[in-house]
Formats: C-alpha cells, sequence, structure tokens
C-alpha cells in the first residue's frame, strides 16, 4: 500500500471549558452528558467500534484529570448500524430519553445529513471526524463542527499525486462510486481532479450501497480498457474491486478515499491490494514520531485492554483530539 497524504492530524481543538451557570440540557452540577452515534453492527463496524473506544479513551482521560470545570463526561453511545434512518432515531433518544448536551460522534456522510435537520433546529452541538463530506457544509450549521477535509478534497489531492507524482495523465481513467452522499462526494473530487488535467474519463459505474458483486462493473471497465480507477467503496466493496481486477488481469492503478485506508481492508484484499493508493490525512498509529499519535497511544494503553487496542484503527481521529470547542459564537457553551 502506498500512502499519499502523511500529513499529521495536528488539529488540537479546545476542551470544552466554560460551562455556563445557566441550566442546559445534559449538564449538571457534576456532570455533563454527551452522545455518539456510531456503526457498531455491520461492515462498517470496524470503523464505529474503533471511533467509540477512542472516544471512551478521551472520556476516561478527561475524568482522571478532574473533568470538565469539575463536571464528570458520560458519553452516551447508540448504534445505527451504518442506517441513516437509524442515525435519526438515536439522536432523538439521545435528546429525549439521555437527555445530552451535545453530539461528540456521528456516523457516516448519509447518517449525519439524515440526523442535521434535528441538529439545527434544537442546536445541538456536534462534532464530526468520522466522514466529512460536502453535503455537510451546504448550507453550512452553526452547531456543527468539522475535522478533517471532504471526500472531495482528499480525492482531488489524490488525483494531483497520480498525474503530478506518478506521471499518469494520460491514462484511461474511470470511477466507481456509492449511491449516496459518499459516492457523490467522491464523485466531486474525481470530476474536479479530470478537469483540471484534462484527463480521459472512460467510464463512471454507480453502484447500491452495500453491493458486494462487482463483477459486471469490472467487466465494463475492462472492455473500456480503464488503467487508472477511483474506487469510491467504503470498506468491502474497495476490497473487493481489487479482487475482481486482479481475478481479471487487469492493470489497474486504483485510488480511494481514507475509508480505504483500514488494515481489515488490505487484509480483505490480500495480495490484490498490494500498490494502490489511499487518501489520508491521520498517520498511522505506528508513527509514534507524531505527538499526538503518541499521546493517544500512551492512554489507549493505560485505558484499554489488548483485544481493544488491536481493534483500534484510523477511525479513531475523534481520540486524537482533545475535546470539542462547543462554544457559541457569544463565548458561552450552550444549546
Amino acid at each position: 500500500m502506498n500512502w499519499i497524504l502523511k500529513g499529521a492530524l495536528s488539529v488540537t481543538l479546545l476542551v470544552a471549558g466554560a460551562v455556563g451557570a445557566m441550566a442546559e440540557p445534559g449538564v449538571t452540577d457534576d456532570k455533563v452528558v454527551l452522545g455518539a452515534v456510531d456503526p457498531l453492527t455491520g461492515p462498517p463496524s470496524l470503523l464505529g467500534k474503533a471511533h467509540r473506544l477512542a472516544l471512551q479513551v478521551w472520556q476516561d482521560d478527561v475524568n482522571a484529570r478532574g473533568g470538565i470545570n469539575g463536571r464528570k463526561v458520560e458519553i452516551v453511545f447508540e448504534d445505527d448500524g451504518y442506517v441513516p434512518a437509524r442515525s435519526l432515531q438515536a439522536l432523538k433518544k439521545m435528546v429525549e430519553v439521555d437527555d445530552i448536551f451535545g453530539l461528540i460522534g456521528t456516523s457516516g456522510s448519509a447518517q449525519l445529513a439524515a440526523m442535521m435537520p434535528m441538529i439545527n433546529e434544537l442546536g445541538i452541538p456536534t462534532l464530526n471526524n468520522m466522514a466529512v463530506n460536502s453535503h455537510h457544509f451546504n448550507p453550512p450549521l452553526n452547531p456543527l463542527f468539522v475535522v478533517g477535509p471532504t471526500y472531495c478534497q482528499e480525492i482531488a489531492a489524490g488525483m494531483t499525486y497520480l498525474v503530478e507524482e506518478l506521471g499518469l495523465k494520460d491514462g484511461k481513467y474511470a470511477i466507481a462510486f456509492q449511491d449516496d452522499e459518499f459516492g457523490d462526494d467522491v464523485r466531486c473530487g474525481y470530476l474536479e481532479g479530470v478537469k483540471k488535467y484534462g484527463l480521459n474519463n472512460v467510464l463512471e459505474l454507480e453502484f447500491k450501497r452495500g453491493q458486494k458483486d462487482f463483477s459486471a462493473e469490472m467487466l465494463r471497465a475492462r472492455a473500456a480498457g480503464v488503467t487508472v480507477l477511483v474506487s469510491g467503496g467504503v470498506v468491502a466493496e474497495h476490497s473487493i474491486m481489487l479482487k475482481e481486477a486482479a481475478k481479471n488481469r487487469m492493470d489497474i492503478t486504483f485510488l480511494g478515499a481514507h475509508s480505504a485506508h483500514l488494515t481489515p481492508v488490505q487484509a480483505l484484499a490480500g495480495s490484490a491490494g498490494d500498490g494502490y493508493y489511499a487518501a489520508d490525512y491521520v498517520p498511522a498509529l505506528t508513527s509514534l514520531e507524531v505527538p499526538g499519535v503518541a499521546k493517544f497511544m500512551e492512554l489507549a494503553n493505560t485505558y484499554l485492554s489488548e483485544d481493544e487496542r488491536n481493534s483500534l484503527n484510523r477511525a479513531l481521529a475523534g481520540g486524537l483530539c482533545r475535546g470539542a470547542d462547543f462554544r457559541a459564537r457569544d463565548g458561552r457553551m450552550r444549546r
């Protein structure tokens, strides 16, 4: 596997500090209740479970240091199974039953999009670092804070690398993208690269979310003579496309978004994944020369079991941040 973007996650958000004296949902004299919606079941659960562990580490660390202004942090977790309707149901439950102050973890692109009207209506302070999508900014929402580049920006940067560093300007380009907000944003970056460099865009393949058979798509790519394919799969889809290409003895350069940069994806692809490219902005967990990674792994060794540490992956990005700046424009933390 090759790495395109090795930059450290340098974002350091302010730890939520000044909890206002006025009554706020989820805030008592000794506790601040936050919520997190993650895919904890189904194929994307390898992302959600790692994200949950990272948030648990943050919670334990903050509480060990006295909490936020003397208030302990309690995070309520809900599983949406990567289904947008369930994401909204989970948020409603956390607001109506758990009385959360803010949302410190969100699920995928379409899943957050489903929750955005409610987040905006109730002014729920929300931190998103799992799936950053252009749809989350159009229009921008004041309560929604985002960490990381969009998929569109990632893929556009990856396209620049393919052309300027690998010299693939004269290739036959194609994209396979999911039929939702995630796929739209991946395609956005692809088309940006095509336009910027005048690339030969020979094929665009839209597929259903959760699709497991890509034999027809890869045969079409072979027939079109595709030499560069942007893969808009989230987890398993990327590996399956790589295997199909290998089975058909296709000489294709693959580029994926950061969701392709996961150890399980590489393991599932096996030797078919040798040499594919992924655009990412989170360093590997072994990059201990990066202060944020070293600090997080130190905390992970303190608060997680060996099995839990083995479940970590780049989706722990939330844990690399030390909190969320939920302050409103007037500098006060409120809903």
